[in-house]
């Protein structure tokens, strides 16, 4: 399985294409207990957008996949089974989904960064385990350009965006939210190796000589992880 999503208190869900059917499971590489999850034969082809997260209602793991924009189905770990829905509002179509950096699991909710398709047009989409309701949030006036988001990261307890700043060579900024739809720039800074995925408030670097380094955005420190892979920067973790 080549698509890894989590963590989530030590479980992780992984997603492939196996003898041409889509095959997803989910894995705690601590008890090293891997359970695969039978997609309904409906879903199987479909692109894979996923999410991973923790019903505070019932503390039960759930797995939510949308299919189209007026059907999506979810996976409960108590039941072992999948349910199909319909969402209360059409969903973005699965080409819109971008990068996330790292888990994109807060507070009882999964969160995805759209693009609405002109390139300026940044939204998040939530889904809430507890209530099953998904809900598109405004995203920061940035002023992007093609290309220039990268993607979303949680930071302590905030989600945010990550951008390239137009008016400056390797610089990003990090735009956080709030509150729903009101967002604020904490940082700008300057970077040069490839950025890999978030973890713990910090951006996991890949430099031009393939060496993974960390970069904290909240307290400006840099962290060498004394790990080496030929072709680090070309492929993702």
């Amino acid at each position: 399985m080549t698509y890894l999503l989590g963590s989530m208190d030590d479980l992780f869900f992984m997603t492939g294409v196996i003898d041409h059917m889509r095959s997803c499971a989910l894995w705690n590489p601590i008890t090293r207990e891997l359970r695969p999850l039978h997609l309904p034969p409906p879903i199987i082809n479909h692109y894979p957008v996923f999410g991973l997260g923790l019903d505070p209602l019932t503390n039960d793991y759930k797995v939510v996949f949308y299919l189209r924009k007026n059907a999506a189905t979810i996976y409960s770990c108590s039941r072992d089974s999948w349910r199909i829905f319909k969402p209360k509002k059409p969903l973005p179509l699965f080409i819109d989904v971008k990068h996330t950096f790292g888990t994109a699991y807060l507070n009882g909710a999964y969160y995805w960064l759209l693009n609405g398709g002109s390139h300026t047009d940044y939204s998040i989409l939530s889904f809430d385990f507890g209530s099953e309701i998904f809900e598109e949030i405004e995203g920061p006036d940035c002023h992007c350009v093609h290309s220039s988001m990268l993607g979303m990261m949680l930071l302590d307890d905030s989600i945010a965006m990550l951008n390239s700043n137009i008016d400056e060579r390797f610089a990003y900024d990090i735009w956080v939210m709030i509150q729903p739809a009101i967002w604020n720039k904490l940082v700008t800074f300057q970077c040069f190796p490839k950025i890999k995925s978030c973890y713990d408030s910090s951006l996991i670097l890949a430099t031009k000589a393939s060496r993974l380094v960390s970069y904290n955005v909240l307290t400006n420190k840099t962290r060498h992880h004394g790990f080496q892979r030929s072709c680090l920067t070309k492929h993702p973790l």
